[in-house]
């Protein structure tokens, strides 16, 4: 008995290694897209397990047609450079401006942010027109796009401006009072205020109702490459079952609908 045991043991443990082998190489030889991206709740969502609202459609859509997805976390001008660079197939998300789409091609859109002003509940805005702004100290974030107005705005120097490297450094500073108002997405600001206040400091910082500029996120893909024109005509056709299917309105209705209680309405 123990040398029938012998002979039937010996061919599966020559065996195991090679099908170890053989998942591992299954796996490997399914392809990989490299998108770059940063936190940026409810959008990109590091401390879920999804990873965010546009992280888990992007793999979502990338997964249904048979690759794998792996998402790198940079600063957002660092992820342009390494797109760039060719280190990274797609970053996301962001807004397909002018200059953006000299050095990328921009997918079909994802879901549409909204640009506000943040600002002390007790120290109101009264604003208009960007030209109203220009008597405000304004954070903004380095590596961001605010819109045809605004970006003009700021490259002409019109504007005082405190710019920092990270989301949360304009909050803080608006939390602060050492500026008059933080310009971030409406849905990021709530998350962020969420995530970094007391409720007692939360209720401190509201929106202006104005909306400052209304734009469509998207993954934007390396440009006049074969290789990345395929993923991103590959992933709009994912996209556009989506549409079909109704997701990407729930997902917009689901976002719209985040920030304070008492919602303030879009003038």
């Amino acid at each position: 008995m123990s040398l029938l045991r012998r002979a039937l043991n010996r061919p599966l443990r020559y065996l195991l290694p090679l099908v170890l082998l053989l998942s591992c190489l299954d796996v490997s030889a399914q392809p990989v897209v490299r998108v770059g991206t940063g936190d940026w709740a409810p959008y990109v969502d590091q401390q879920r397990e999804d990873g965010g609202a546009l992280t888990h459609l992007i793999r979502e859509i990338f997964n249904a047609a048979g690759y794998q997805v792996e998402f790198v976390y940079h600063p957002w001008e660092r992820n342009l450079l390494m797109l760039q660079q060719g280190s990274l197939d797609a970053v996301m998300p962001y807004s397909c401006s002018a200059q953006r789409q000299h050095i990328s091609a921009c997918s079909d859109p994802l879901v549409q942010g909204e640009f506000v002003l943040f600002q002390r509940s007790e120290q109101p805005l009264d604003w208009a027109t960007v030209e109203d702004l220009k008597a405000m100290r304004i954070a903004t974030t380095l590596g961001y796009s605010y819109g045809p107005q605004l970006d003009a705005a700021l490259q002409a120097g019109e504007l005082r401006v405190q710019q920092g490297g990270r989301e949360s450094t304009g909050l803080r500073l608006l939390s602060l009072g050492r500026v008059d108002a933080f310009v971030q997405d409406r849905a990021v600001g709530y998350a962020m205020l969420r995530r970094m206040f007391s409720p007692a400091e939360r209720a401190a910082i509201s929106h202006h109702p104005r909306i400052l500029n209304r734009e469509s996120l998207h993954l934007l893909f390396r440009k006049h490459e074969a290789q990345a024109d395929q993923l991103r005509a590959l992933f709009n056709a994912g996209l556009r079952q989506l549409t079909e299917k109704g997701e990407l309105q729930r997902l917009q209705q689901h976002l719209n609908s985040l920030g304070p209680a008492a919602g303030q309405r879009a003038l």
